[in-house]
């Protein structure tokens, strides 16, 4: 861990937490394709991630773990932004769901709702949903 790595803001942390889940996702499958590459660069803005930290977390997005959020609202928002990297390429693959279910269960929603929330999360169709209307359909998974 470098000196910057020791006094970076929690939420940097967190977002560059965000970040790496979204690549380790991306990379899954073995294959970046383009529309994945612009969902990543978009999400790097957001969030503000610099140009050496994107090629860093990019290079090994394991070195970074998955933090997890206090608020239920924020872990949603997490996940809304997680599922569309697993459409960005219009095909759910068998990888992608594995390692989003690994890490919605780090983003600290309960264990006993992990497997509905991701299949939930995988069914509504994102181009017909905001993240308002995500977030009431996630929230009343999770209620269960």
């Amino acid at each position: 861990m470098g000196i910057s790595d020791f006094y970076m803001s929690v939420g940097l942390k967190r977002n560059i937490s965000h970040f790496a889940n979204m690549v380790k996702i991306a990379k899954s499958d073995k294959i970046i394709t383009e529309e994945e590459l612009e969902l990543l660069v978009k999400i790097s803005k957001k969030y503000n991630i610099s140009d050496d930290k994107f090629k860093e977390i990019f290079k090994n997005p394991d070195k970074f773990p998955t933090i997890a959020y206090l608020e239920c609202e924020e872990r949603i928002e997490r996940l809304y932004d997680l599922i569309k990297m697993v459409n960005a390429d219009h095909q759910t693959a068998d990888e992608e769901v594995a390692i989003l279910r690994r890490i919605t269960t780090g983003l600290a929603f309960p264990v006993k709702n992990v497997d509905a929330i991701v299949d939930k999360a995988i069914d509504i169709e994102l181009s017909k949903c905001d993240l308002e209307h995500f977030k009431k359909e996630i929230w009343k998974v999770n209620q269960l």
